[in-house]
């Protein structure tokens, strides 16, 4: 599967929904506001649900305010 930076992913060995900020080859950077920075493969990633993608959302604006 192809990636693209500040997409929103759902690492599956982790079970962490999270924004991608950098890209390696097969290996993913991944940022959410609960979470220190993680890597993940792509193989270990798949796209979010637009529910996920809503709540991670809801976590970024929050960790803004």
């Amino acid at each position: 599967m192809r990636f693209v930076e500040q997409e929103v992913v759902l690492d599956t060995t982790r079970g962490h929904i999270g924004r991608i900020t950098t890209i390696n080859g097969d290996c993913l950077v991944i940022t959410n506001p609960g979470h220190a920075p993680w890597d993940a493969l792509t193989s270990w990633c798949m796209p979010a649900t637009p529910a996920e993608r809503q709540e991670l959302e809801h976590q970024e604006q929050g960790a803004a305010a």
